[in-house]
């Protein structure tokens, strides 16, 4: 039931992991298998692991609900889905790519894609204890990445560094 229930998920969401995520983590909470909380604090730990964030996540969920089969299950139902459909529709994406009805599939499924991230980055908020230098780092942070790109990932990293950096720099010391 683990794999099929990832193996769907994988199946049918557009966007990486910032769309498969939440949709994992309430799928998780309707089959009574976890909280979504308990599944966004693994996801908070998959992040610290190099790799997509969807595959450990799911991974690092489904040890804890079914040890190493469970690791397993959820490996390949996050892997294969897309594994397979891009073997599948690479092909007809190539011959009928160019109509217009297709077209316009791709570019509404694009279009989703922002509102979902939207939605995790709202939940995942209202669990951050907010200071004024905290929503305004995360701001200009957010600007500088829509302003600049091309240089996302290296901003990213950058602001994350100047971020812990200054946390710990304002801590008050014991």
């Amino acid at each position: 039931d683990l794999f099929w229930t990832i193996a769907k998920i994988n199946a049918i969401t557009l966007g990486g992991g910032y769309v498969i995520v939440p949709v994992t983590a309430s799928a998780f909470s309707k089959k009574g298998w976890m909280e979504e909380k308990d599944f966004f604090d693994i996801f908070a730990r998959a992040q610290a692991f190099p790799g997509p964030m969807a595959l450990n996540s799911a991974v690092l969920a489904s040890a804890k609900l079914c040890g190493f089969k469970g690791a397993v299950a959820a490996f390949l139902g996050v892997l294969l889905p897309p594994f397979l459909a891009l073997i599948l529709v690479s092909d007809l994406v190539g011959r009928y790519g160019s109509l217009p009805a297709v077209q316009r599939f791709l570019d509404g499924a694009g279009a989703v894609v922002p509102g979902i991230v939207a939605a995790m980055i709202w939940k995942t908020s209202k669990k951050r204890a907010w200071t004024a230098s905290r929503a305004f780092e995360t701001i200009a942070l957010a600007i500088a990445l829509v302003f600049f790109p091309a240089y996302s990932l290296p901003l990213l990293l950058l602001g994350i560094g100047v971020f812990y950096i200054a946390e710990c720099l304002c801590k008050p010391s014991r």
